[in-house]
């Protein structure tokens, strides 16, 4: 059992911001205090909703709050509609459906006011309440309101903070390459908004995302990181984030004993806090690697403890999760009668919240017992929705991967294009600063040195441009524009000595035309010239920013994919291939259609460029003999 939290994502978001018990009344201060009143609650309100709220502790957050309750004017309506929007994400809100309501009111006096940005943060403080209640794939139709109403106007850290939250909740149901969409747009709102540091909140759900898709080493190096941090500025929210985030990345890639340790180190902290929310969610993790270490009995009284906080705190939103946890717990002892109950009581509580992987858990933990007591036809017909949603999931992870290729391929290619528009200013100021220095130079006396190093740096300048010319005469197709035949030799020994040098994948693709000699001797060579143009133009929209395109000669030709596994070698060859085949020829002949065949390969630690290309031409070889217009991976060299 691997949970993804102890609590929903927005509710942890919430549970870090403190602030007094709901049914505020501000103190009554003398009429004359009131101007300078008014003054310092708008200082502290800017601490709460500008840039300084980003990185700050829990505990000067909570102060915060409790100085904006002291300080709001009596009668003030424009700050109260303010107050009200930031005061809903008290943590004391024991009935959700109460919380609900004071969310909802706060975002009606908003938009009464017309005051756009108190309606965001009343919409950030309803969405948490929705999760709460009715699950996290409603919730995330709460946060697309919220961006929706957010994403034209110039409140743009406000956008960010919407963004960020979106992009934990499409995480935690699995939609990882939405998440990380959304991540980066909060990142360009951060920006926007003149936050140019990294915000520490928006790293842990880029980590925590990335721990979601399997890449443990990242995520680790980034939460050791921030623990180390947090630490050091004494931020035990922060500590508690990062140490129950290690405790699930343990014990997704089997490292049981580190799992343990991650949890019981924020059970500690959490007890030294005395947090009693944070205390059962520690505890609830830490159930969780008892059970894969298979001390049941331990684990059943951490889960009893757990249970009893959180009723205490009257939180539900961990009440299916607790069942399905506990259930497991029993089966381990050998009470299967008792885990089904507590399997059939968490079963609409998972629905509810839409969480796939826990529903599948769900199914394979059910199935076990109903196996171990004889119930063989429940217990297949649950192997087999078990099985249905684990390929579901497994499907649904390949999608997720082919979809965070091209939305990495479209953030480079738009921030390649910022750079290219910020080197034209760049040049353009260049220009400008010199015509205005050759203004000063007006001296007789140096009128001919000006005139003799223009000349020369005319010749100059043309001796370079010719050169310049010569090299790219050299490194380019004349016919296609890509890269020559040396250039992408010598791309692919850089490349491979990188991947030597840093352990990073590496792959190769070799495509070739199919029956393109049939179009030359058909059409003539004019025609099979404009065929290689459109071809490699349309090979080229669908490469990364790092990928590179070369003609080996004829109709043959190579990708170097640095950074790309073989399997997502084959997710670009997949679209090399749809983008041949949709290609418009019909200047040449309505009725002609091309189509390529591609070899790939994945380099290997000794790898030199002939053994690569030699396993890459091997495919490519075989995707011809399996009938073309296809790719073929190149099968593992021999030890």
């Amino acid at each position: 059992m691997r949970p993804a939290g102890w609590l929903p994502t927005l509710t942890l978001l919430l549970a870090l911001l403190p602030a007094a018990a709901p049914g505020f009344s501000p103190l009554q201060e003398p009429e004359a205090a009131a101007p300078t009143r008014a003054a310092r609650f708008d200082a502290v309100l800017q601490k709460v909703i500008g840039p300084e709220s980003m990185d700050a502790s829990t505990s000067d957050y909570a102060a915060w709050l409790e100085q904006l309750r002291v300080l709001l004017p009596p009668g003030d309506r424009a700050r109260a509609v303010q107050f009200r929007s930031v005061y809903c994400t008290n943590p004391r809100w024991k009935d959700p459906q109460q919380g609900l309501a004071y969310s909802d009111e706060a975002f009606k006096a908003a938009q009464a006011a017309g005051d756009l940005a108190s309606q965001g943060r009343a919409l950030f403080c309803r969405t948490g309440f929705v999760q709460t209640l009715h699950g996290t794939r409603q919730a995330i139709t709460e946060a697309d309101r919220m961006v929706a109403l957010l994403e034209h106007s110039s409140e743009q850290q406000l956008l960010g903070e919407a963004l960020m939250l979106r992009g934990s909740l499409l995480s935690d149901v699995g939609e990882q390459a939405r998440a990380l969409l959304d991540f980066q747009r909060a990142r360009a709102a951060f920006r926007a908004a003149g936050i140019h540091r990294e915000v520490n909140a928006l790293l842990v759900q880029i980590a925590t995302t990335y721990r979601r898709m399997g890449d443990f080493a990242q995520a680790e190096a980034y939460f050791q990181r921030d623990l180390a941090r947090a630490r050091t500025a004494g931020d035990g929210g922060q500590q508690l984030l990062d140490l129950t985030q290690l405790g699930y990345l343990y014990e997704e890639s089997d490292q049981l004993p580190k799992a343990r340790q991650a949890f019981e180190d924020a059970l500690a902290l959490a007890l030294r806090h005395e947090d009693r929310l944070s205390v059962a969610g520690a505890r609830l993790g830490l159930a969780s690697a008892l059970i894969a270490q298979g001390e049941f009995d331990a684990a059943l009284t951490a889960l009893s403890q757990a249970r009893d906080a959180f009723a205490a705190e009257r939180f539900a939103g961990n009440d299916g999760l607790l069942l399905l946890v506990t259930g497991q717990a029993l089966a381990g002892k050998g009470e299967h009668r008792a885990a089904l109950a507590h399997y059939q009581l968490a079963l609409p509580k998972i629905e509810q919240d839409g969480n796939l992987r826990y529903l599948a858990l769900l199914y394979q933990a059910r199935a076990a017992s109903e196996e171990a007591l004889g119930q063989l036809p429940l217990a297949l017909a649950d192997y087999k929705r078990y099985a249905k949603l684990q390929t579901e999931l497994q499907s649904k992870m390949r999608l997720e991967q082919s979809r965070l290729l091209e939305y990495e391929y479209e953030i480079r290619r738009r921030d390649f294009e910022n750079r290219r528009l910020q080197a034209e200013a760049q040049s353009r100021q260049l220009q400008l600063n010199l015509l205005q220095r050759e203004r000063r130079w007006q001296s007789l006396t140096l009128l001919l040195g000006a005139l003799l190093l223009g000349v020369l740096a005319v010749l100059a300048w043309r001796q370079w441009q010719r050169a310049g010319r010569l090299r790219t005469l050299a490194m380019t197709d004349p016919l296609t524009g890509t890269a020559s035949r040396l250039a992408i030799e010598k791309i692919l020994d850089a490349a491979l000595a990188d991947a030597h040098r840093h352990a990073r994948p590496l792959s190769l693709l070799l495509l070739d035309l199919d029956h393109f000699k049939e179009i030359n001797d058909g059409y003539g060579h004019a025609a099979g010239d404009t065929v290689l143009r459109l071809v490699t133009q349309a090979w080229q929209a669908q490469l990364r920013d790092d990928d590179r395109l070369g003609r080996l000669g004829g109709e043959e030709f190579a990708v170097v994919c640095p950074g790309a596994t073989e399997a997502q070698a084959e997710v670009i060859a997949n679209r090399l291939l749809d983008a041949t085949r949709r290609l418009d020829l019909s200047a040449i002949d309505p009725g002609l259609r091309v189509t390529t065949s591609i070899g790939v390969s994945q380099a290997q630690h000794d790898d030199s460029r002939e053994r690569l290309l030699r396993r890459a031409d091997v495919a490519l070889y075989q995707a011809k003999q399996d009938g073309r217009d296809r790719s073929v991976r190149a099968s593992a060299p021999a030890p």
